[in-house]
């Protein structure tokens, strides 16, 4: 046995259960060499790169499920779960200028995957909790284009139309058209998804921390 195959020998696994697909996961910890990958995740602003750069080292570390067909706050989860062994327990948020330590076990989970059907007229519009595979496809993070990712299938007449399958120029078309009334299902919708939430003590008094990757990029 050679010298890196001894030190991988000695390197612990560890396994945890995701709460919203209750899948177990078996992981291990972070290496020296994923410190800029992580400095991204935990300083960067821009949540699309930061996510990226969290997929990619979460189906590099965690074995026993598909990265791509959980939900972000599954990866979220994960992602803690794995940084609690790499590091440490403690977070450091930023709220208001104030430096916040925050202990990942108190982070807890919420909502739960679920799928909504929407009528319109001459057509039913299916919202389901988008997967890590759907957002990838984002161009940002803006709320308006999540949204858009949780509309999974169109239903005209017999005809279903799986948007995150095969999307033609017409169904895109019609996506961009719709009336302005599903604006606020689509906000009702995104506030039932499955997050990871915190109530944190501050100069003001509590304030909740939840939301799409705000445990690494809080400001």
């Amino acid at each position: 046995m050679n010298i890196l195959e001894n030190l991988y020998s000695l390197i612990p696994n560890y396994e945890t259960t995701l709460p919203f697909s209750k899948e177990k996961v078996s992981f291990t910890p972070f290496r020296v060499k994923d410190a800029k990958a992580l400095s991204v995740i935990l300083q960067e602003d821009n949540k699309k790169l930061a996510f990226k750069n969290m997929i990619d080292l979460l189906k590099t570390y965690a074995s026993g499920t598909s990265i791509d067909d959980l939900c972000l706050a599954d990866a979220e989860y994960l992602f803690l779960q794995i940084r609690s062994k790499s590091v440490d327990e403690i977070l450091n948020l930023i709220y208001n200028n104030e430096k916040i330590q925050v202990n990942i076990a108190e982070i807890k989970p919420r909502n739960q995957v679920t799928e909504e059907h929407i009528n319109l007229s001459g057509m039913i519009l299916v919202l389901q909790t988008p997967t890590i595979k759907d957002l990838l496809r984002l161009p940002s993070f803006d709320k308006e284009e999540v949204a858009k990712a949780c509309i999974q299938k169109i239903i005209v007449g017999n005809e279903i139309y799986k948007v995150n399958k095969f999307v033609t120029e017409e169904i895109k078309q019609l996506i961009d058209n719709l009336p302005l009334s599903i604006v606020g299902k689509l906000d009702s919708f995104l506030k039932k998804q499955p997050e990871l939430y915190l109530n944190m003590s501050v100069m003001e008094g509590t304030k909740e921390v939840s939301g799409l990757l705000n445990f690494f990029t809080y400001r």
